[in-house]
């Protein structure tokens, strides 16, 4: 008797697969295994059979899986995205609808193969649909869909349409039936003391009803670190200054998604392909750049390339005497959005200029501050104000000079660096709006979220959630503004709106500063979801030695049950906080009984 002829059925393929996963492997083989069993059999695999599905193919960093509905696998697909927040790898995962071949356990045909397909065109941590999956989830799920148009893919003839799902804007599908949905603890929140390193921190809301970034059919667009080529290292300072200011000048453009100048870090001094840079970043447009700074004069080299076809679209080099460099950038940001034919209105073309300092001297002393202030050290924020003070006096007009020293002076507050913290805030209350009462637009975004923060400090989060959303309005892509939103969130116990804020923000900057992760792990900790409290504050305590998420993490432990992990965590946080007061912990939450739970929370640690 011969073999039995293949079966033929119409079904939903999931696929999924690991960002960088070669790169990792190439740096920690055994490390990035051991992450890629957990998140399997922590998050992946559980869910999958939670919402019915069948997994029958894995390779070394990834999975396909079938589904007898399209609905079960989209709500496994953001299920599983929303509970990757805090781990240390990133999905990207593609579903889609089609007629496949089924022989014994194997599947073949082409619903396999454009779901495989999908997740290669897919951004980082996010998921992306069919036409015709779409078509069968679009009006029974409470999300947002976006059009991304129509993509040609390797093997498959015709060009296929591809939807993704603005996991930041809409309400979270519900559980498979017939489990009943979950509920997270009514608004629940802990909080913590204004604490060294999270309370100089602000949030802005553009309205009460939680918004996307930008449009999210918008192109996205990394600009890489640019190269120095000034010939002393000691110099990197300037041209990473000259890149950040250009991914601010670009995220003024409503009409494009800029990824964050942190996660491009990680490609200074390495020659990526476009190819690559578009898979871990999921950038369809790379600017990348040089810049030689040398006697006063500047010579700039840009270029604009499609990652996703591999080819160059526009470049151009640039030379000036010192304060020319700002007109050069205006120049460099208005032809790349001309080279994406993005239609700027005459408001987005003012939004993107800054008024440029009168010496490019002021400018040097700028840059040099901010990488001073990103040290999060005593000794470098008293440089930062020391050079921030010449860069006031010698330039008063520069409205960047004046956000700079408004954060220098928020961050010394808020760490206990000054006798007088209240001295501190009014001197960053003064600055900021000294930026704002300047015609510079290219600050008014910064300044206005610097505002914020200070409102956010005193605990008038109504006036920070105001302020920010103006800078939000300034500029969509802004990951301060996103984090800072999250904060004032936060505090307010709007826990849902917070977390959904702060990971927006971490979407445009995976590496995105310890203050604000421990905002969202707080966050997690408040609304119930331990696992994930627990997985954040891991992942940010291998980096940075962070008393306050130690005391998360032992709350985390105590709350999923495992007691003698809480105590350790609790002796632990004793050491590196032996004067911390449980009773003092949560002081900023409006609600008294969000400072309980978090109380509560620490004491089944041990600690009291």
């Amino acid at each position: 008797m011969g073999d039995a002829a293949p079966q033929r059925r119409l079904a939903a393929i999931l696929a999924a697969d690991v960002v960088g996963f070669s790169r990792m492997m190439g740096a920690d083989e055994e490390g990035t295994l051991a992450r890629l069993k957990a998140l399997r059999a922590e998050l992946l695999d559980p869910a999958i059979a939670r919402h019915r599905g069948r997994i029958f193919k894995t390779t070394g960093d990834g999975l396909l899986a079938e589904f007898a509905s399209v609905v079960d696998a989209v709500n496994c697909a953001v299920r599983v995205q929303q509970g990757m927040p805090g781990r240390p790898l990133t999905l990207r995962i593609g579903v889609n609808l089609g007629d496949i071949l089924i022989e014994g356990e194997d599947v073949f045909g082409d619903g396999v193969n454009v779901a495989a397909r999908l997740e290669g065109v897919c951004e980082p941590g996010g998921v992306a649909l069919s036409a015709s999956a779409w078509e069968q989830v679009r009006d029974k799920l409470p999300l947002r869909f976006v059009d991304r148009g129509e993509h040609s893919v390797k093997n498959i003839a015709r060009p296929v349409r591809v939807y993704g799902i603005d996991l930041g804007a809409g309400a979270a599908p519900p559980r498979p039936a017939p489990r009943p949905r979950r509920r997270w603890p009514a608004l629940a929140a802990l909080g913590l003391a204004a604490l060294a390193g999270a309370g100089y921190l602000a949030a802005p809301e553009v309205a009460r009803r939680l918004q996307p970034p930008a449009a999210a059919a918008a192109p996205t667009i990394a600009v890489l670190p640019f190269a120095n080529q000034s010939g002393d290292a000691a110099r990197d300072y300037f041209s990473d200054g000259v890149t950040e200011d250009i991914i601010h000048a670009l995220g003024r453009f409503s009409g494009v998604r800029v990824i964050a100048h942190n996660a491009a870090l990680r490609y200074k001094g390495r020659n990526a392909s476009p190819e690559e840079v578009r898979r871990e970043l999921g950038a369809r447009y790379l600017v990348q750049g040089s810049v030689r700074e040398a006697a006063g004069r500047v010579r700039v080299g840009v270029s604009l390339a499609d990652a996703m076809q591999g080819t160059q679209l526009w470049a151009e080099r640039y030379e000036g005497e010192g304060r020319d460099l700002f007109a050069i950038q205006d120049r460099i940001v208005k032809s790349i959005v001309g080279a994406l034919a993005v239609k700027v209105t005459r408001l987005e073309e003012q939004r993107a200029l800054a008024k440029p300092p009168e010496s490019l001297e002021a400018y040097d002393l700028v840059l040099r501050a901010r990488e001073r202030i990103a040290r999060l050290e005593r000794g470098a924020n008293r440089e930062a104000r020391a050079l921030l003070a010449q860069a006031t006096a010698m330039t008063p007009g520069y409205g960047e000079a004046w956000v700079a020293l408004a954060e220098a002076e928020l961050q010394r507050a808020g760490f206990g660096w000054i006798e007088d913290p209240a001295e501190a805030v009014r001197r960053a209350e003064s600055a900021a709006r000294r930026a704002l009462a300047l015609d510079d637009a290219g600050a008014r975004a910064r300044a206005h979220a610097m505002l914020g923060a200070v409102h956010s400090f005193t605990g008038n989060f109504e006036a920070a959630i105001a302020e920010a959303g103006r800078a939000l309005e300034q500029n969509g892509s802004d990951t301060y503004a996103h984090a800072l939103r999250g904060e004032a969130l936060l505090w307010q116990g709007r826990l849902e709106e917070a977390i959904a804020a702060i990971e927006t923000a971490r979407r445009f900057d995976p590496q995105l500063r310890p203050e604000f992760l421990f905002n969202l792990a707080l966050a997690y900790l408040v609304a119930g979801r331990y696992k994930e409290a627990l997985a954040l504050s891991d992942a940010v305590l291998a980096r940075v030695p962070d008393p306050f998420q130690h005391a998360v993490r032992a709350a985390s432990l105590a709350r999923l049950g495992r007691a003698e992990e809480a105590r350790a965590a609790a002796a632990q946080l004793r050491r590196l906080a032996p004067f911390l007061k449980v009773e003092q912990f949560g002081a900023r939450f409006v609600d008294p009984a969000h400072r309980a739970r978090v109380q509560e929370g620490l004491r089944l640690a041990g600690l009291g």
